[in-house]
């Protein structure tokens, strides 16, 4: 970092940046009214290279942001304020300087101190509605000289979000990258998913804003610092509870935009940057260690809830309860009061009654201190499709899949099993086999909604195929709003069973409006409408940096809503294929994952009868992921088919042990075109059941010898699969058939 204290000189030589635009923190920030009244809070110099000065309002090192993108895990940053004024802020004086550029990070910010009157040249840009700088590199950043810290600006939470937590660009907009000041919130929901503390308070109006962790400060003890420069190593940070009143709470405004702009973030938030910013008032009862055991009762037992309660203000808990129901859609609990386990003076339990088999159990705790606040674990709670309750399914034969993906409020999509080490067993749908998706995930036969799930952190996941039934024991995990099973143990029954497709329509605004289209997450899906085939209704084909490789299909070309498809492309949390052909963009075909087929760029003139593969959701978007060329089904260009490369995606081998005898099964000619020969060597009965790509069955032979011949010259054009089975159920192989008249 260049360091020069000579004020004056430096000042005289700041006229003259060489091929830069010399601009304050305010003209950079700054949004017209007219604009603001447009729902467009943009920057004016937006894609352009500024040098700005401002004074830093707090330590660079105190920022810690986890990034998985950016060289050394996180991303540095700091907060300045225009000098103008004295630096006292004031509408739109305050900026992010965002320390990443290229993925590489800007390291030098960490050693800014608060007060430090700093000189940035970077690139302006705009994350979620939040106008930033982009550091060019660290010789970018000049400290100039030691200044005054900004005091923080009083502010109402209605000027800046409503009660839907809305945010309101024409009074909420000229605070963006300012510290505020807010008074008498309440906190009303917490946040305690992926080992991070996020809270929402709101004012007397029911105005409410996101308290946001950003900052060191509000990292819990299971937090480990990834900002190397960091004051601390381990967090501290005890989570707020519902209820709680904050006198006076401190931060910096960020924005994840959302309402008139039409993005689907959460308003205006806050982050906090030191211990001195949350001022507390009165204190309900703590309610924390909740505990369930059995994690997944059967029907015959009566699982113990057990709990810490205690009143953090020095006063008494006077009551605790235990609220639970097994019709939560209905919003009627019954109620049970928590017992004091014997000699302790804060740990509680209770029982809640067996329920039946397949039974979803709502639950929460309430309690009450001797200065009649109440608090309730893990929020207020009732009402139908909530995520205020802990939820659990009761279950004879073990946990399923779908009790782990489904959730009754589709906003609210955090797996009821978060944080818990769960067994499931699932057919892998998509492997990391050569011809495939790359990413492995299983599904639950039988199942058309809320039945899939990825699979990651074993390296013997690498080997499995399709179609194998294995069963896994991992920790439930969000990760951006995508669940998944970090798997620790993998035993593979034997059992092959052909993945089933579910098909929706591409252009059903309802799933998209409600957010019902989280039940497909991470499910074999297919888009279809019909007989007449899916139009693509927009592809992004020439590269610039607001591309991110995805294309659409719909069931017109008018169609107002349509289904995102990604291939081609590998990087920050994309996980799609690289044996897929059709790509939106040549620019990832070699700069994000090497493709392993030749590429077909998508046209606005293009059809085809389905698109199957994973769905997947990241960056707020649920988009499909073919896991090879099969997967896109009769391609056409006005009319004219597009042959794409073909593929040779091995499945499990035919040659199986049943009974202590070796059997081989053969499958030929493929592709076929009229009849498709089956031998088995070592049996003399065995069946042969043919599927479609979905799954479904087409036709079923039994075979009294060791060869036969099936006849396909009815079927259409396309990908089957052949199931060869024994007299007695054992599967002895299956194989992947393309029929071709």
């Amino acid at each position: 970092m260049k360091k020069n204290l000579l004020f004056l000189v430096f000042a005289f030589a700041f006229l003259f940046v060489s091929g830069q635009t010399v601009r304050s923190v305010h003209d950079v920030q700054f949004v017209s009214v007219a604009d603001l009244a447009s729902c467009n809070g943009a920057s004016q110099y937006d894609g352009d290279t500024v040098t700005v000065t401002g004074v830093a309002v707090h330590d660079g090192n105190l920022t810690e942001i986890v990034s998985s993108s950016v060289s050394g895990g996180y991303r540095p940053g700091i907060h300045i304020v225009d000098t103008a004024n004295n630096t006292s802020g004031g509408a739109f004086m305050g900026i992010q300087i965002h320390g990443v550029i290229n993925s590489g990070p800007i390291t030098d910010l960490n050693s800014i101190v608060a007060g430090d009157i700093v000189q940035i040249t970077g690139i302006v840009g705009n994350y979620s509605g939040e106008t930033q700088i982009y550091p060019l590199s660290n010789s970018d950043v000049t400290i100039i000289n030691a200044g005054v810290v900004p005091a923080p600006t009083l502010v109402d939470v209605g000027d800046l979000n409503d009660g839907n937590q809305e945010n309101q660009l024409e009074t909420g907009e000229q605070y963006e990258g300012s510290v505020v000041l807010l008074k008498n919130v309440m906190v009303i929901s917490v946040d305690l998913t992926s080992s991070r503390i996020r809270f929402v308070v709101a004012d007397a109006n029911g105005n409410s804003i996101k308290v946001d962790d950003r900052f060191f400060v509000q990292k819990p003890s299971s937090h480990t610092a990834v900002n190397p420069d960091n004051p601390g190593a381990i967090g501290s940070f005890v989570a707020p509870v519902v209820g709680m009143q904050f006198d006076t709470l401190i931060g910096i405004i960020t924005q994840w935009e959302n309402g008139c702009t039409g993005g689907t973030g959460q308003g205006y938030q806050i982050s906090p940057f030191d211990a001195s910013h949350y001022v507390v008032g009165a204190t309900p009862p703590s309610i924390t260690n909740v505990l369930r055991t059995p994690l997944v009762p059967t029907s015959s037992e009566s699982p113990v809830i057990d709990c810490t309660v205690q009143d953090l203000d020095g006063g008494t808990v006077t009551s605790a309860y235990l609220h639970y129901t097994n019709d939560i859609a209905a919003g009627s609990f019954d109620s049970v009061a928590l017992t004091l386990i014997g000699g302790s003076q804060v740990e509680y339990t209770a029982n809640i009654p067996a329920m039946a088999d397949g039974d979803m159990v709502g639950y929460f705790i309430k309690s009450m201190d001797n200065d009649g606040n109440i608090s309730q674990y893990p929020a207020t709670a009732g009402g139908a499709a909530s995520n205020n309750v802990s939820v659990y399914t009761v279950r004879d034969n073990g946990l399923q899949i779908v009790d782990i993906q489904k959730v009754l409020d589709y906003n609210n999509d955090a797996s009821y099993y978060v944080g818990q080490t769960v067994t499931v067993t699932g057919v892998v749908s998509a492997s990391a086999q050569g011809y495939d998706l790359g990413y492995v995930f299983i599904q639950q036969p039988g199942q058309s909604e809320w039945s899939g799930i990825n699979v990651t952190g074993l390296s013997d996941l690498v080997l499995l195929k399709r179609t194998e039934e294995i069963t896994v024991t991992g920790l439930v995990e969000e990760s951006f709003g995508f669940t998944r099973l970090v798997v620790s143990a993998m035993v593979r029954t034997g059992n092959f069973i052909p993945v089933e497709v579910t098909y929706f329509d591409p252009s059903d605004d309802n799933l998209y409006s409600t957010g019902e289209i989280e039940k497909y997450e991470s499910m074999c899906v297919g888009i279809e409408n019909g007989s007449t085939g899916m139009v693509m209704t927009n592809s992004q084909v020439t590269y610039n940096t607001n591309t991110t490789g995805e294309y659409t299909f719909g069931t017109s070309a008018a169609a107002t809503q349509s289904t995102l498809v990604m291939a081609g492309r590998i990087s920050n949390g994309h996980l799609s294929s690289m044996w897929v052909s059709l790509v939106a963009d040549t620019f990832y075909y070699a700069n994000q994952g090497l493709m392993e087929v030749d590429s077909v760029i998508t046209t606005m003139d293009m059809e085809a009868d389905t698109v199957i593969g994973i769905m997947h959701f990241a960056y707020s978007d649920f988009k499909i992921l073919p896991r090879n060329n099969d997967d896109i089904i009769n391609l056409s260009e006005n009319g004219t088919a597009i042959v794409l490369d073909s593929t040779d995606y091995q499945y499990p081998t035919s040659i199986v042990e049943v009974n202590g005898k070796s059997i081989e099964t053969n499958v030929y000619p493929n592709p076929a075109s009229d009849l498709v020969s089956v031998s088995v060597n070592g049996i003399n009965n065995f069946i042969v059941t043919v599927y479609d790509i979905s799954g479904r069955q087409v036709s079923e032979t039994r075979v009294s010898n060791n060869f036969t011949q099936i006849s396909v010259n009815t079927l259409n054009n396309g990908v089957y699969f052949m199931k060869v089975s024994d007299t007695s159920g054992n599967q002895l192989a299956i194989e992947k058939i393309v029929i071709k008249h």
